[in-house]
């Protein structure tokens, strides 16, 4: 969410009560209809819905017993220590397990004893070495020993940087370390200047006119409602989920938490003022077609379905994560593309808001341009900090005149972007791939978005397709 209209506007009280009863399984729409949508009106009996190809169909319904060859069970040892090892580093970078959903025998196990960092690394580059040893023999096989590999690698690199080694983004992330471009900002702030009313500074202007577009406290719950219920009935008509999937929406400070069995929990951040363009991509990210349908997805369909268990814990520095993490912020994009976005605006967001549909079209544009603006920016600064390019100073420079931040708005961001290291920078590469790999061409948006979902993609994966 843009912080440059959040922190700039009084608190906004957080409605306790009704936030707890915020579910999406049954919700009732305001302003689309009476009664609750139910859930078995939004599932199916398998995963992928009509949209979905036959090949993505059988990858599906692999029965696991009586499949696996000599290559499977090697790489079943080394997914079994390699989840042991992440556990081991999350004890020592908080944020670095963001999932983890596997048997809890085998966190129990890791978590008897402390291992340092450098060992991890030590591990991750013998788990490597007896990757090399693997002989794929099937399609199947080769898929999971070069997601494995990507993994594994991930792992190493980031335990090594923990060691006081340097931070090789490529290995980390899959993905070359972003470049900046001055003209793309400057071509940006131009596109700004023009779409918004008013003269003078643009900074204030932006800040100004965002401010008129926070939806009231008393309306939020409402707002919110609608756009996961029809982000979710969107995302179903395309991708089928599982018996018992669900989220529990609560206030709190913006997160959200897999808990395994197609349940998730998000929080929602209602203390400081949301404007109504942040409602679909904040629902979506999170929940549908986003990170919760992801690991859902994920979680029956590999590690219930496959049986490949290193897909159960959810490393926030790995190739595979730069994808999944570029596909939740795609997500709204997939399920409101262009038009839609804005016809859902005018039709539904904008009068449970209390605003007038006919300034959807205008927010729309001008939320469009900041949050590339938003983005390509962090991701700048989060890399020039992590690599040493800047300084706190430079950067914060950065986040107020580039990113129009308010002066104490770009000093609290920086200190998120801190704690996040270099992940902001690779959250927008990952963006970038999924982008471009799924296009835009309608007839197989969704099939190309469920792919990335059933299968252990890397960036490179991404390029590679035509």
């Amino acid at each position: 969410m843009l912080r440059s209209k959040t922190r700039t506007n009084p608190a906004i009280p957080r409605p306790k009560t009704r936030w707890t009863t915020c579910r999406s399984d049954s919700f009732i729409v305001p302003g689309i209809g009476a009664g609750a949508v139910k859930p078995s009106a939004l599932r199916g009996e398998g995963i992928l819905s009509n949209v979905a190809t036959d090949d993505l169909k059988r990858r599906m319904s692999i029965d696991v017993s009586g499949r696996l060859g000599e290559d499977h069970r090697h790489m079943d040892d080394i997914a079994r220590f390699y989840v042991k090892c992440v556990l081991w580093l999350g004890v020592h970078d908080p944020g670095y397990v963001s999932a983890y959903f596997g048997p809890e025998k085998i966190r129990e196990e890791a978590l008897t004893v402390t291992v340092p960092p450098e060992s991890v690394a030590g591990y991750a580059g013998e788990l490597l070495a007896a990757l090399d040893t693997v002989e794929p023999l099937s399609d199947d096989a080769r898929v999971r020993h070069a997601g494995l590999r990507g993994m594994v690698g991930a792992l190493e690199a980031r335990a090594g940087m923990l060691a006081g080694g340097g931070l090789s983004f490529d290995a980390a992330f899959g993905v070359p370390a972003p470049e900046d471009d001055p003209g793309w900002y400057e071509g940006l702030h131009a596109a700004l200047d023009a779409a918004l009313p008013g003269s003078g500074d643009l900074a204030g202007r932006y800040q100004a006119f965002m401010a008129s577009f926070v939806v009231p406290p008393d309306r939020l719950f409402e707002v919110f409602s609608a756009a996961v219920a029809e982000s979710r009935r969107r995302t179903a008509e395309h991708i089928r989920l599982p018996p018992g999937e669900g989220i529990e929406y609560l206030p709190g400070e913006g997160c959200s938490r897999y808990l395994g069995g197609g349940r998730s929990i998000v929080r929602v951040d209602v203390d400081r003022p949301v404007t109504i363009d942040r409602v679909l991509p904040v629902v979506c990210r999170e929940g549908y077609p986003g990170r919760h349908t992801i690991r859902t997805i994920r979680d029956a369909v590999l590690v219930r379905g496959r049986g490949w268990i290193e897909h159960a814990v959810v490393p926030a520095a790995s190739p595979l994560a730069t994808v999944s993490e570029g596909a939740a912020r795609f997500g709204v994009e997939v399920a409101f593309p262009g038009a839609d976005r804005v016809g859902f605006a005018e039709e539904v967001l904008f009068p449970l808001a209390g605003f007038a549909p006919e300034d959807a079209a205008l927010l729309d544009a001008v939320s469009a341009t900041a949050t590339d603006l938003f983005f390509s920016g962090a991701a700048w600064v989060a890399w020039g900090l992590a690599d040493g390019a800047l300084s706190r100073e430079e950067a914060c420079g950065i986040l107020r005149d580039v990113l129009l931040l308010a002066p104490e708005t770009a000093e609290a961001y920086l200190g998120s972007i801190e704690g996040f290291g270099a992940y902001p920078a690779a959250v927008s590469e990952g963006y970038r791939c999924v982008r471009d790999y799924v296009g835009s061409d309608p007839a197989r948006r969704w099939e190309r978005f469920a792919r990335i979902l059933t299968e252990p993609l890397m960036p490179a994966d991404l390029a590679d397709t035509p």
